[in-house]
């Protein structure tokens, strides 16, 4: 699947292509949250994502391995902060960042003790661009449950 968008800066048009994924799965994830993820390279989208039916495999996960492309220096829009601790599935930022991706871009950081704020740094360590926050508002209202 490729879909152009001509502002290749348009976080805010590939943010909710991502909300648009996370919906698909809403309510059928269990105790995880239904996760978003959309994959671009050069403003063309190349992979899309949801959180899988028991919350596993994550987004970020099924987006990655159902790419027909290499990912090398692409950008990733997801919803919730990626995971970055070793759970029932391995943390989603090793999988991008042996992906090779160079830009992250995620609306709130998961509440989520083992992961919040720590998927960011890890990121910035191997030298991966990050911007959080994007739609914040919308997505705090989006996983108000979860959230509290």
């Amino acid at each position: 699947m490729f879909i152009s968008q001509n502002n290749k800066s348009d976080h805010k048009f590939f943010m909710e292509l991502a909300l648009k994924q996370a919906k698909k799965n809403l309510g059928n994830t269990k105790e995880n949250p239904s996760v978003g993820c959309v994959i671009v390279n050069n403003g063309t989208v190349i992979s899309l994502g949801n959180t899988g039916n028991n919350g596993r495999p994550h987004a970020e996960s099924n987006a990655i391995d159902s790419a027909e492309v290499k990912l090398e220096n692409s950008s990733l829009y997801v919803t919730l902060e990626p995971c970055s601790h070793f759970g029932k599935t391995p943390p989603c930022v090793n999988k991008i960042i042996r992906s090779k991706i160079k830009k992250v871009f995620f609306s709130i950081n998961d509440p989520d003790t083992r992961s919040y704020r720590k998927s960011h740094k890890k990121l910035k360590k191997n030298k991966i661009f990050v911007k959080q926050n994007i739609l914040k508002r919308e997505f705090e209202k989006f996983y108000k449950i979860y959230l509290n």
